[in-house]
């Protein structure tokens, strides 16, 4: 863990109806993201850690999908994955990409704010990356994870620490969205390692491991 867990979680309402808005019109520059090193190598990393404790087929549900990058780095592993998010352009982006590299992973367009559609106990393993800052209702968000995975099913969930020394991109792009981030009042909640896995662990899951670094904090938790 980083010192980052000596701090506690600024309570900003999250600005559901405006991220909606971005995302679905940046889809564009998230597509050009994955081709980038330093975002590649985090995907892979992310899909092993979540295979060390998930074995495959799964099923396997990424929550705010995006481009869809860590939900094909998974069916790539031999998972059976879907991925869900809010942008009907992100999912338009992770549908042709995995068309283009025929991966077999299927992508929905749906509001993570509301119910999720998969049935009770029915997941082997769920992804949330950088999505629990933008929902209005965190806490019920991980409710329905713990009410979807198996007994012995796994989450690996991400969320933005406030940290000036975040690692960021050096394009123009990121570097003007890290800032936003940071520095507009109510844009997204921040986390860290005390805050994020007693979320988690109040909607029932158990913490298996909390990690701090630059920028981001994660948890590995179990149903």
């Amino acid at each position: 863990m980083t010192d980052s867990g000596t701090r506690s979680v600024v309570t900003m309402p999250a600005l559901h109806w405006f991220f909606r808005f971005v995302y679905d019109r940046e889809s564009a520059a998230w597509a050009r993201r994955r081709d980038e090193p330093e975002h590649r190598d985090l995907v892979e990393r992310t899909a092993d850690e979540l295979a060390n404790v998930v074995a495959p087929p799964g099923p396997v549900a990424d929550l705010g999908c995006g481009p869809g990058a860590h939900a094909l780095a998974l069916a790539r592993r031999g998972y059976d994955v879907v991925g869900v998010d809010g942008s009907p352009r992100m999912v338009e982006v992770a549908r042709t990409r995995a068309r283009r590299d025929e991966v077999a992973a299927a992508f929905d367009v749906y509001d993570l704010s509301a119910p999720l559609r998969f049935a009770d106990a029915s997941l082997a393993g769920v992804l949330a990356i950088l999505v629990l800052q933008h929902l209005p209702h965190p806490a019920a968000f991980l409710a329905e994870i713990r009410r979807c995975l198996r007994p012995g099913g796994h989450l690996l969930i991400t969320a933005p620490a406030r940290d000036s020394r975040s690692p960021t991109s050096q394009k123009p792009y990121w570097r003007l969205r890290a800032a936003c981030y940071h520095l507009v009042p109510g844009v997204v909640r921040f986390y860290d390692t005390n805050s994020l896995p007693r979320l988690v662990e109040e909607q029932g899951l158990t913490v298996v491991e909390c990690n701090g670094e630059p920028g981001r904090v994660s948890v590995l938790a179990r149903a």
